[in-house]
């Protein structure tokens, strides 16, 4: 990797709070457009009690030397919000990896696996048992990248717009 794309990985503490939340709204705007940009989602809404504030739950960052964020990866119990999963997750071992988002001029270097492995041991030493993420096809490279950290395709649901792809692992 050249010296221009070194970085660091660090977990978001209170006070990177709204440096995240910025990059995860940018990124969010980028590749889902179709959404609304009006308001922060509820789980960046309620970013410090997700994510900072609970033992089982925390969101890593990748930085650039300048302290430019560029990657970000969350880790989160998994609440049973997907109906058709209902019976599939125990909801006490199940983490939810979210927001996984890396800056478009600094993908495909190796920093989403990076983030990724933070995060794997992050959820075994918290004491999950699996990892479970929803991606889409239209996300060039998503389900392959996934596939490659150990996931398999557990339900590929077939409505017209987001054709979501829940996947899965075991620790």
């Amino acid at each position: 990797m050249s010296k221009q794309h070194q970085y660091i990985i660090s977990k978001v503490e209170e006070d990177d709070i709204c440096q995240a939340l910025e990059f995860m709204m940018r990124i969010r705007k980028e590749i889902f457009p179709m959404l609304s940009q009006d308001k922060l989602p509820p789980d960046l809404l309620h970013f410090k009690k997700h994510y900072i504030q609970r033992g089982n739950s925390t969101v890593y960052a990748a930085r650039i030397h300048d302290g430019t964020l560029i990657g970000t990866i969350g880790i989160y119990p998994y609440d049973g919000r997907f109906d058709q999963l209902i019976d599939v997750y125990n909801h006490t071992h199940t983490a939810e990896i979210v927001k996984c988002y890396i800056d478009s001029k600094y993908r495909r270097l190796g920093i989403g696996t990076t983030l990724f492995k933070k995060a794997l041991k992050f959820s075994m030493d918290a004491g999950y048992q699996n990892l479970y993420l929803h991606t889409h096809p239209f996300l060039p490279g998503a389900i392959s990248f996934w596939e490659n950290q150990g996931f398999e395709i557990r339900l590929a649901e077939e409505d017209a717009i987001w054709k979501t792809v829940h996947m899965d692992r075991n620790l």
